[in-house]
């Protein structure tokens, strides 16, 4: 019997492959999916709606008025302005030249969300090429990050989640390119998308703590001065973004840190004082639901590992109206969550087991360890279930892909028998995620919802 050839070049076109798709599928939800009119949830809830009333309101107090608001202002403030600014000016820059309503501006602008989706995309695949991993691990990283619904819902945010995806990735991308060619174009650029990722978001300060430890790194390998002047510059540009920053949005008149305040809301509160809160992984309870939704089942919602896993792979929403019609795809998205845990494991594999990193394991880990350090942070000084949610891991995405896909494919190195096993769950995972998410286009178009 003659055994099965597999042409090596075909092989490499497959991460290529679920790039294009990825790109096609975000063009086709947004398509479907846009804004709507009655700020109903885009996926199904018909009570929570991702705060999207307040980000159109910033986005139209920018448009109207030209400054920001006033820090005691409720809107979505405070929030770093960079993404309000874009948007608000395309908004006036429609509404002057070519007297568009506004509900009919908005559905052009979740545009741009869609845009910042696809660039999101393209960087995540151009940082996994510059890393020597087998087509395997590479396929399944953009594979997670081209078909995963919450990731996908970010093409139709109107908010500041939509632009830091692509700001915190090209700025990552750009960090590898540097540590891989020590050319300085590369930090700079890394640099500037980093600053511009701290005015969409203050947690992206992260980027810069790690684009530090890259320079410091490279310092004890070179001894080269020119390393500390420019780690020194990094830690001056650091303490400015972050002095504009806490001056202008975080601390009003009042001298006290301001937060968006869905904490202050009953049916939000968690109980960050109970250990059990960080420790309790209540997967089962979260198989059986098949959603993480903000307001469902308490034992989802209110533990930490059970609500962060359930929003990484489908975000904050409820599915109910969807799957009470069509229950198979609760089925579906019972299975997903099942094979999703892969990603889990191989942080747990490469975090706790594996001894010998390499820098991009390091800017990797360090930018996921510093990240969570922060959600716990700001989960016992602000508790609220939608702080827990996964969504606000953004700056460091890219890094807990790579990190992730890297402990499994150290994984299968070790155990090799274990490979064809592992390739053929992960293959499995983001094929069943790319038929979700065009089951969902499809019921949408046919019976809109």
């Amino acid at each position: 019997m003659k055994k099965i050839q597999i042409n090596k070049n075909s092989i490499v076109w497959i991460p290529i492959i679920i790039l294009f798709l990825g790109i096609i599928i975000r063009l086709s939800f947004t398509g479907y999916f846009g804004i709507k009119e009655t700020y109903k949830d885009f996926w199904g809830a018909e009570t929570y709606v991702h705060d999207v009333p307040e980000h159109i309101q910033y986005v139209q107090f920018i448009a109207e008025n030209l400054t920001l608001p006033e820090v005691d202002k409720g809107l979505e403030y405070p929030q770093q302005p960079l993404y309000y600014i874009t948007i608000g000016v395309a908004y006036q820059l429609l509404n002057i030249l070519f007297n568009i309503p506004s509900d009919k501006i908005f559905r052009i602008l979740i545009w741009f969300s869609c845009i910042f989706s696809i660039g999101t995309l393209i960087f995540t695949f151009l940082t996994i090429k510059q890393l020597k991993l087998p087509i395997w691990i590479q396929s399944f990283i953009i594979g997670i990050f081209a078909f995963t619904p919450s990731f996908i819902f970010q093409s139709i945010m109107i908010s500041n989640d939509a632009l830091l995806p692509l700001t915190a990735s090209a700025s990552f991308f750009f960090l590898i390119k540097y540590l891989k060619n020590e050319k300085l174009i590369y930090l700079i650029l890394s640099v500037i998308w980093a600053i511009l990722s701290v005015f969409t978001k203050i947690s992206a300060g992260l980027l810069l703590i790690i684009i530090l430890f890259a320079l410091i790194y490279k310092y004890k390998q070179k001894n080269d001065k020119n390393i500390l002047l420019m780690s020194g510059a990094v830690l001056l540009i650091g303490f400015l973004c972050f002095a504009m920053a806490l001056h202008r949005a975080y601390i009003p008149s009042v001298k006290q840190f301001r937060f968006v305040e869905s904490y202050k809301y009953e049916h939000q509160k968690t109980n960050p004082e109970s250990f059990s809160y960080f420790l309790d992984f209540n997967f089962i309870d979260l198989v059986k639901e098949g959603q993480s939704y903000v307001f469902g089942n308490e034992s989802v919602a209110r533990t930490l590992p059970t609500f962060l896993y359930g929003s990484f792979l489908f975000g904050e929403f409820n599915y109910d109206n969807v799957v009470n019609i069509y229950p198979q795809i609760k089925l579906l998205m019972r299975i997903i969550i099942i094979l999703g845990l892969l990603f889990p494991i191989g942080l747990i594999v490469n975090l706790f087991f594996i001894k010998k990193w390499d820098i991009i394991d390091y800017v990797s880990g360090l930018g996921i360890i510093i990240n969570f350090i922060l959600i716990v942070y700001f989960l016992y000084k602000y508790p609220s279930v939608c702080n827990s949610d996964f969504r606000y891991f953004v700056p460091s995405f890219t890094g807990l892909l790579i990190f992730s896909g890297m402990g499994i494919h150290r994984l299968t190195e070790k155990y090799s028998k274990s490979k064809i096993i592992v390739a053929t769950l992960y293959f499995s995972l983001i094929f069943l995620e790319l038929i979700w998410v065009i089951s969902r286009i499809i019921i949408r178009a046919s019976i809109n919802i």
